[in-house]
């Protein structure tokens, strides 16, 4: 009876079994066989060499790299008579009497010595466990001076939207007086009167004579239609084909790609005509642009010349 068991329950293993339960039989040794193509690792003479301890002696770093802007001389850290610690802040009367272009350079000088001080300074604290605060007291004299700008500026700010606010309802007048003046001005004053006419378009449409630093908005465009208009009216007196233009125009450049052209011309004579004789182009083959499309396309204009200006002066 016990012999009868242990066979049926092997035998019930056996069926049990299918053909991925079932071992895999080993395969046929193979008569061709490639010898290797080349020498195992196991064959070489391998040498160890000894590892090379990191050092500043060991590390190369070429003298345009960006990090040693945070770095004063390329020095690891300056000692304390190294430091300018007699100097004081910039004033706001002093700040006052400086540009634009100037504060902004003077307040990217200032952060670029803060964040060396702060390398120092956390280097004195933490790795050589030193107390001294000369280098947080220069620091917060830059710091002094940064806020200082943006006193400056702020107040430059305010000044200039409260000019805007009440200048707006003078404005129209204001242009209208100046139209007078500059048409009635001679020929022997028109270089004068177009550097007038220059500073009158930065101040009261934001256009600046650089055509990269412009942005194009309606004020941009408005002002562009306003001095494309004048430089008609300047000329038409002068060229019989310039007044025909003005008068086909009612007196008014209003299509943003005619203002473009006449816009970007020089201030004369031959170059107003020949801007005439390529809106008479664009008249003729009916291409105009359209006010809800004048940005997208005017600031098209602006950095397709932009970019040959640059290649112009690359060349050059």
């Amino acid at each position: 009876m016990i012999s009868a068991r242990r066979s049926l329950h092997v035998t019930a293993r056996a069926w049990a079994r299918t053909k991925y339960t079932k071992p895999k039989p080993k395969p046929k040794a193979r008569l061709n066989v490639r010898s290797p193509m080349q020498i195992t690792h196991h064959d070489n003479n391998l040498q160890v060499t000894a590892p090379i301890p990191p050092a500043a002696a060991n590390i190369t770093t070429p003298d345009d790299h960006p990090l040693w802007q945070f770095f004063a001389d390329k020095k690891y850290l300056r000692k304390f008579d190294e430091l300018d610690v007699d100097s004081r802040p910039w004033t706001i009367p002093e700040l006052r009497r400086k540009s634009f272009e100037d504060l902004h350079s003077l307040w990217y000088t200032c952060l670029k010595e803060r964040n060396v001080l702060a390398r120092e300074n956390h280097l004195l604290k933490n790795d050589i466990g030193s107390n001294q605060d000369s280098y947080e007291t220069v620091s917060e004299k830059i710091r002094t001076t940064m806020w200082r700008i943006r006193h400056v500026l702020s107040e430059r700010d305010w000044a200039f939207k409260l000019a805007q606010q009440e200048f707006g309802s003078e404005k129209e007048v204001f242009l209208q007086e100046f139209e007078a003046e500059f048409l009635e001005a001679p020929t022997a004053e028109d270089e004068e009167v177009f550097e007038k006419l220059s500073r009158l378009q930065y101040s009261v449409f934001g256009i600046s004579e650089y055509i990269d630093e412009n942005k194009v908005d309606r004020a941009f465009v408005d002002g562009m239609k306003y001095v494309a208009t004048l430089k008609l009216k300047k000329f038409a007196s002068r060229q019989k084909e310039v007044e025909d233009l003005l008068q086909q125009s009612n007196n008014s450049i209003s299509d943003a790609g005619e203002a473009f052209v006449l816009f970007t011309a020089e201030n004369t004579l031959e170059s107003v005509n020949e801007a005439c004789d390529v809106i008479k182009e664009l008249r003729a083959k009916n291409s105009s642009v359209s006010r809800y499309e004048e940005l997208e396309i005017v600031g098209g204009y602006v950095k397709q010349l932009a970019a040959a200006q640059d290649e112009k002066t690359t060349s050059a």
